[in-house]
Order: structure tokens, then C-alpha cells, then sequence
């Protein structure tokens, strides 16, 4: 008499505070104190996350999902966990470590190791860190190339610490580009140039001024998840000397592909 095999579905549950979290490092490409500020933003926007535990209580899998954006990032390296949330809620576009036989997009993750690295640029173009007199102008702007977005964003992105750096010509916002520090680690992400502005050397203004103010505040190293369809972006991040350490991928419902991506989700 054959054996019969109980197949059980992995256990999620509602994160409701980032301090119901024990995350394991190797859980994610991304470290520990990352998925946390991460997890964070999304509560803050009002959206949503949700954990599989192990036996022992750490989390084998974080999903973080914005319903007005309807974007969801899922970390895990267990495919196991990766179908169990990739169910969970509809999406126009999700991301994920994970590589299954879906339809995906690959984002390459750019590494710099800026303690190491003697970073030196000619500056072509006007660039300055926003402040919170800014705020309304830099919705905005986001919110002109992709009317989708979650303005909270915004609000939420600046009161957690992340910075903005912007390109003026004149007093007109030709690009911008946002970075966070948690810890010491960096992220340089959410770059975007206006297409009239483009191929003036703005894009690499914006990546110098970011990785340029992370050095001078400690941070150990910096990364960035980009398109491998965005070639303009990936050459800009090679002559600011960082290079590919990893993958993630970004599966699609719609044809939905806004331009701006905050909180856990790869730049563009």
C-alpha cells in the first residue's frame, strides 16, 4: 500500500509592526536592517506585509504589497514561499528574488564598495539635496511621469531619512534621484531625467552627488536595482564603478511600468 503525502501550504500571517520580525541574513539578497526599514515605509503608507515562519519563529519569507499602486515585492529564496505569495494579492507588477517559469524582467543589483573607492567627478549641471520645502514640487514631478504612484510616498520617504537629490535648469526640475542610508549601508535608486534633459550628463550628476554624500556619511557600501532594459541607467552605474552582484526579477499581470519606484522596490 502506497504511502499518501500531505502537502501543507506554508503559514502566513499580517505583519503588523516591524518588531513582530526576526529575519534571518540569509533570507534575502538584501540585509536584514534593509527589509525592516522597508517593511516600515509600506506600514506607513498604508500598505500591507505579510510573513511565513519557520518552526522556530524566524521568517522564511516577507511579502510587502501597495494596493494603490497594486506593487508587491516578495523576499525569499524558497520557491515554496515565492508561489505561496505570489497568490496573495493582484498585482500589475511584482518583484521577487525568486526565478520561476513566469514571465519576468531582469534587474541586475549594482554594488559599491564606497570605502574602498576614490570617487571624483566634474559636475556638468546643477544639482542640490531637496529639502522639505520641496516636497510639493517633487510630488509633482513624480506624479507627471507616472500618475499611479502612492504620493504618500513622498511624505513618508523624507520623515524615514531618505534624501533627494535634484537637477535644476533654471528653476525647472529636469531630474532626480533618491538614496537611503540604513545603517551603513546605501541605496541609490528611483533615478528619472526628463527625456528633453537626457544625454546631457544629468542622469550622472545625480548618481556622483548620491554616492558622493553617502561616502562622506560612513556608509560602508551602496546598491542599485536596475533594468537590464535600461541600458542609459546601467551605463551610468558602470562609470560610477559599481558592478552587478546579483538579480532579482519583476513579473507582470498588466503592462503596467511606472517609471518611479520608492520603498522596496528596484530603480529605474
Amino acid at each position: 500500500m502506497g504511502l499518501l503525502k500531505l502537502v501543507t501550504q506554508p503559514n502566513v500571517s499580517e505583519v503588523r509592526s516591524v518588531s513582530d520580525l526576526r529575519i534571518p541574513r540569509d533570507l534575502s539578497f538584501f540585509e536584514p536592517t534593509y527589509l525592516r526599514h522597508w517593511v516600515n515605509e509600506v506600514l506607513e503608507v498604508g500598505g500591507e506585509s505579510y510573513v511565513v515562519k519557520a518552526s522556530d519563529g524566524v521568517a522564511s519569507g516577507i511579502f510587502v504589497y501597495d494596493a494603490r499602486e497594486k506593487t508587491g515585492t516578495i523576499y525569499t529564496r524558497s520557491r515554496e514561499v515565492f508561489d505561496c505569495f505570489y497568490g496573495l494579492r493582484p498585482f500589475n507588477f511584482l518583484f521577487a528574488e525568486v526565478r520561476s517559469e513566469r514571465e519576468s524582467e531582469v534587474y541586475d543589483i549594482y554594488t559599491i564598495d564606497l570605502e574602498a573607492a576614490s570617487i571624483d567627478h566634474r559636475f556638468r549641471h546643477e544639482v542640490s539635496m531637496a529639502g522639505k520645502e520641496d516636497v510639493n514640487e517633487i510630488k509633482r514631478f513624480m506624479v507627471s511621469t507616472n500618475s499611479g504612484m502612492n504620493r504618500r510616498w513622498v511624505n513618508v520617504a523624507f520623515r524615514n531619512g531618505d534624501r533627494c537629490i535634484v537637477a535644476r535648469l533654471g528653476k525647472e526640475i529636469a531630474g532626480l534621484g533618491w538614496l537611503s542610508l540604513v545603517n551603513d549601508v546605501g541605496r541609490v535608486h528611483s533615478l528619472y531625467v526628463k527625456p528633453q534633459f537626457r544625454g546631457m550628463g544629468m542622469g550622472e550628476d545625480i548618481l556622483y552627488a548620491r554616492l558622493l554624500w553617502l561616502k562622506s556619511n560612513h556608509a560602508r557600501s551602496a546598491f542599485s536595482e536596475i533594468s537590464r532594459h535600461n541600458l542609459s541607467s546601467s551605463r551610468v552605474a558602470m562609470k560610477g564603478h559599481m558592478s552587478v552582484s546579483g538579480q532579482i526579477f519583476q513579473y507582470f499581470r498588466t503592462s503596467s511600468n511606472p517609471r518611479f519606484l520608492l520603498g522596496p522596490r528596484p530603480s529605474v
